[in-house]
């Protein structure tokens, strides 16, 4: 019996609209009225997607994975972990943004700013957080730790040569995921989404076979191999189906509820 549903927000649960389904949040309900546990992990900072948590039904003291697995916090805003990244990091990332033509974006438990904007001002609010700021010395803005650094290209036919350049420069100090059509974002070496759940679950006594996980990217891998069983949808990244055990109907139809369906009810 599973006992923890992890789950990815953009491209499993919410589309590129923004929209989650009501059948997606129905079967989390019912999945949560059998006493099993629910945790988003996303990409996005805990912070900025209240929106989603409200749709989603999550609690206040309910554990949410943000910034690839770098932060860990409740709903109500308790800080569990914090992996951070040196400086030097997120000052060659921001160079090697620019020279693809990329905008970099720099990340702290508390603030987001980026030099300029990517693809437009309300677009780079909803995909990046509602209180991202523009500095054009951004990172020099910054003096707390920085949690991630997340170069924006509105090409997406750049991103592949991005995402090897960032994992050229950065081979083992980072982890480098390509995290969304136009993102790409170096974050602590130990920051990865199966590692944040697998965390989660060790100090809720959860065994692994115990975990669903569901995700759709690159960035998901790492939770989707690490559960009992991982699942993605069929119009997923090649990576996250190659790395799932079983494949959902495609967003669009509901491949969570299908999951649950499938293993939980």
């Amino acid at each position: 019996m599973f006992k923890l549903i992890a789950t990815d927000l953009d491209g499993t649960l919410v589309d590129r609209e923004g929209n989650i389904d009501e059948e997606e949040i129905h079967a989390l309900r019912r999945a949560r009225e059998l006493g099993v546990t629910v945790v988003v992990a996303t990409g996005r900072m805990p912070t900025i997607i209240d929106h989603f948590l409200d749709r989603l039904e999550v609690q206040p003291g309910d554990p949410v994975v943000g910034a690839q697995g770098g932060v860990i916090a409740r709903r109500n805003g308790d800080i569990l972990r914090v992996l951070t990244i040196p400086r030097d990091i997120a000052e060659h990332g921001a160079a090697i943004a620019r020279q693809f033509g990329a905008v970099p974006v720099f990340y702290t438990t508390d603030a987001i700013l980026m030099e300029r904007v990517a693809i437009s001002p309300e677009e780079d609010a909803y995909w990046l957080g509602q209180g991202l700021r523009y500095e054009p010395d951004a990172l020099h803005r910054l003096d707390a730790d920085l949690v991630k650094i997340l170069a924006v290209h509105p090409d997406e036919k750049v991103i592949p040569d991005l995402l090897a350049a960032f994992r050229s420069a950065f081979g083992d100090r980072a982890d480098v995921v390509q995290s969304w059509h136009w993102f790409v974002e170096a974050v602590n070496k130990k920051a990865n989404k199966g590692a944040a759940i697998a965390w989660i679950a060790e100090r809720m006594g959860i065994d692994r076979d115990e975990v669903l996980a569901i995700g759709d990217a690159g960035n998901d891998v790492s939770m989707l191999q690490w559960a009992g069983v991982g699942v993605a949808p069929a119009d997923a990244a090649p990576e996250a189906r190659a790395a799932a055990d079983w494949i959902a109907p495609p967003l669009g139809q509901h491949p969570v509820a299908a999951a649950l369906a499938r293993f939980v009810f």
